[in-house]
């Protein structure tokens, strides 16, 4: 269903809730005093056997005045609960345009108050019914309320998108005695598919002499169609500095893919793969590496397949032998401390971990691979050895909280 027929479907929807909810409060007005009368003691019976202790064990006279007593407040709660429901149902019939925030949650709760009015000069005219000024002021409140919380639910919400809108730069300095000059490396981990132009608008603000992309810049679908964007990333990056782009456990098509119960198995690349990325002037580093300028660069592809998380410890141990300043692109964080520190590789850069996701006094709350409250999630860890990335993707259902997306420059020195 295209997204312009779900809106008019959600239209409809909330216009009936709307219109039953003014026939429920239509229904309970023409209702005569004695029976309003009768149906609100059983809603106060009710209420007193739970609230009230000891209540069936009583005497009835004392039951009865205790329900007399309730009756009044648990009338005029179920008022402002219609009324609530009312507005609440029209204020989310008007969210469905744009823009004018504040004319619909006023709209809503005017029109809430309208139909108060209404249902008081309903009430005149019933048997045994009253109008009271003081009971459209009540009924009105229950909307007000409604539309306040949701009120404070949209701003919350849209901050947080334009919250999610920002992209962080984090510039972590390394020292290396290999290095004799400076090095400024750019990072740009787990796009996931994400619109690229603003993201390259930073790098080329960093002034760069390396892109890095540790992998999960697409999926298994966008690396087999070969989708335009995910080209054009790689050209625009490969425009700035050198670019060299490894693979992640998205790009192999081992994730979830929406189903927590599905066990993810790996997918071969397309076997022209490495040829589309250097059309792009990229360079595709697939368990394999290159020198160049005194530095050799290695793309760790993901070793999730099902159950299994492993990196290729031949390509790791080869690595591991090569001369110059040792850059690993290696999209999972979790391989650090048991397959890399004990190699001496200068420099590991990783993503995968989404910054754990939520941050909580600076510490994410889960990673995918490492389980809740992760140890590596962002940041430099061992002195600059390796770098976390937080990731550029926002693809997820969960939002992210505390936790922008951010590109990563080092500076080497």
């Amino acid at each position: 269903m295209s997204k312009k027929n779900s809106l008019i479907l959600l239209r409809v929807i909330l216009g009936i809730l709307i219109l039953v909810n003014m026939a429920i409060i239509f229904d309970f007005s023409k209702q005569t005093g004695e029976k309003s009368s009768e149906t609100s003691g059983k809603v106060a019976y009710s209420v007193a056997e739970v609230t009230v202790p000891q209540f069936d064990e009583k005497p009835k006279t004392e039951q009865q005045k205790i329900v007399q007593k309730l009756q009044h407040p648990v009338r005029k709660a179920a008022h402002m609960a219609e009324f609530a429901s009312l507005g609440a149902l029209v204020f989310l019939f008007l969210l469905t345009w744009k823009k004018g925030l504040w004319f619909k949650y006023g709209g809503s709760i005017l029109f809430a108050f309208l139909y108060a009015c209404t249902d008081e000069a309903h009430q005149s005219i019933t048997s045994q019914r009253s109008a009271q000024f003081s009971d459209i002021l009540i009924d009105a409140s229950g909307a007000l309320i409604s539309c306040s919380i949701l009120l404070l639910v949209v701003c919350l919400i849209r901050g947080k998108q334009k919250r999610d809108a920002r992209i962080a730069v984090s510039v972590y300095p390394v020292s290396n005695p290999k290095i004799d000059r400076r090095l400024r490396i750019a990072v740009a981990a787990d796009l996931h598919g994400t619109p690229g132009e603003p993201i390259v608008e930073l790098l080329r603000a960093q002034k760069p002499d390396l892109i890095l992309i540790p992998g999960d810049l697409t999926d298994d679908r966008g690396l087999r169609l070969w989708m335009p964007s995910t080209a054009k990333f790689l050209q625009d990056c490969a425009a700035i500095a050198p670019t060299y782009y490894s693979l992640g456990n998205h790009e192999l098509g081992c994730y979830h893919k929406g189903n927590p119960f599905r066990k993810p198995r790996k997918i071969t690349p397309p076997d022209d793969l490495a040829e589309r990325v250097a059309k792009t002037g990229a360079v595709l580093l697939e368990n394999s590496m290159i020198a160049r300028d005194g530095l050799t660069i290695c793309g760790l592809t993901s070793g999730l397949d099902g159950e299994k998380n492993a990196p290729d410890g031949d390509t790791l141990n080869k690595f591991a032998e090569a001369e110059g300043f040792k850059i690993l692109l290696c999209h999972h964080p979790e391989y650090y401390a048991k397959y890399i520190r004990p190699l001496p590789i200068d420099l590991t850069v990783c993503g995968h971990a989404h910054g754990g996701h939520w941050r909580v006094f600076g510490r994410g709350v889960y990673a995918p691979g490492q389980g809740l409250f992760p140890k590596y999630t962002s940041g430099a860890v061992d002195g600059g050895r390796c770098v976390i990335s937080c990731g550029l993707g926002n693809h997820t259902k969960i939002p992210r909280f505390f936790n922008p997306r951010e590109v990563v420059v080092i500076d080497v020195e």
